[in-house]
């Protein structure tokens, strides 16, 4: 456990997020342990100024003025609206631990500028990882840093490698909910609503998130993610469905055993680890032991699920993730929005790839960003899968 005369400082990108709210709930039950040093959001600047005041307030700072429209810092000085790239760096410079909880490929300022100031970056963005997490690891391995993930399927499978050896792991299964909509036809699916998509069975997390776990575009970034943060290969990751989110993740050994990560789903068990780690204290939150019989475990319907057929033919392509997420994160906004059917993320999706595909790949990290967001710009002129 921490010692409880050195205040590990901490920053909190995206604190008004699922995750962000979350990672406070872990910070109040492990008072005295962690300082906050900096808050920031994207527009919930009512959520932003309470939580500035709980967490950052003992420092004497100002209290957001009434009808203000946004939180600068020289308002409430650690708690910023929409960052900008020199608030970032200088929130980071704070504090000794990141937790970078903002959804989409915006978060890779975010990871960059924190592992290059040699911080311990706790990383709820997947896309980051999924994209660039090789030349994440390329800067912390020149400044020190430290990596660790927060996502509950990639957080398992660093659980169990720290248990039983990261070298004893010959393959690894991911696993699934299956979402909202899982044992539904394509047919079915044709005119399902984004309050439908939002209806998680399981987890409780934000719209972002909530609709990749539906179209199980969550499950292909996680492949990359944890592709490029254990080193695993590509051909020894595999998905099963698992609609009760028990078991997190398993890693199948040299010597031919099995090894499941098994807790409930809730999130801050992983927010915890990730904090205290390596030396964990006990939970202090009521556990819901699993019964056996509550456990299954059944094949992807690649079928209805498109992304999964993506990842199988594509996954030789080291384009394949960069333009998968481009492309996403443009679609789920416009279905967010009631501009694009549930099924027309899919075929928007697979347009830009075909498009896109066959370029010839980034070899930098700047090459990459700039792919990316040549590819984010991609349009149909047709507007045939727009609802």
């Amino acid at each position: 456990m921490l010692s409880a005369c050195i205040m590990q400082k901490i920053a909190i990108f995206g604190s008004t997020g699922s995750i962000g709210t979350q990672t406070l709930e872990v910070l109040r039950a492990f008072a005295g342990e962690f300082e906050v040093v900096g808050l920031t959001a994207l527009k919930n600047t009512e959520l932003l100024a309470e939580q500035a005041t709980e967490f950052l307030n003992k420092n004497g700072l100002s209290k957001l003025k009434n009808g203000a429209k946004s939180l600068h810092v020289q308002t409430f000085q650690g708690a910023i609206l929409a960052p900008i790239h020199t608030q970032i760096e200088n929130l980071i410079e704070q504090a000794d631990y990141v937790v970078n909880a903002v959804p989409g490929f915006d978060g890779l300022a975010i990871s960059l500028a924190a592992v290059r100031a040699g911080k311990t970056l706790l990383s709820a963005n997947k896309e980051s990882l999924a994209i660039a997490g090789r030349y994440l690891r390329a800067e912390a391995a020149k400044t020190g840093a430290k990596i660790f993930p927060l996502d509950s399927e990639a957080s398992a499978i660093w659980q169990l490698a720290h248990e039983y050896g990261a070298d004893q792991i010959q393959s690894v299964t991911l696993t699934c909910s299956g979402g909202p909509f899982r044992g539904r036809t394509a047919a079915e699916l044709a005119h399902v609503t984004p309050a439908e998509a939002l209806a998680h069975p399981t987890w409780k997390m934000g719209p972002k998130v909530s609709i990749d776990s539906a179209t199980l575009i969550n499950k292909i970034l996680e492949i990359y993610e944890v592709h490029n943060l254990f080193d695993i290969h590509l051909k020894n990751i595999h998905v099963t469905i698992h609609p009760q989110s028990i078991v997190h993740s398993m890693i199948h050994t040299k010597t031919g055993a099995t090894k499941m990560h098994i807790t409930q789903n809730d999130m801050k068990l992983f927010i915890s680890y990730a904090l205290h780690y390596p030396n964990q204290p006990k939970c202090p939150w009521p556990i819901t032991r699993a019964r056996k019989s509550e456990l299954t475990f059944d094949q992807p319907d690649s079928a209805t699920f498109r992304p999964l057929q993506w990842f199988e033919l594509h996954k030789g392509n080291p384009n394949f993730p960069i333009v998968l997420n481009a492309l996403n994160d443009f679609a789920v906004a416009e279905f967010l929005a009631g501009r694009l059917s549930f099924l027309g993320i899919y075929d928007f999706i697979e347009a830009g790839l075909e498009q896109f595909l066959w370029e010839t790949p980034p070899r930098t990290l700047e090459e990459t960003i700039a792919f990316h967001e040549r590819v984010a710009r991609f349009r149909l002129s047709s507007t045939a899968i727009f609802t």
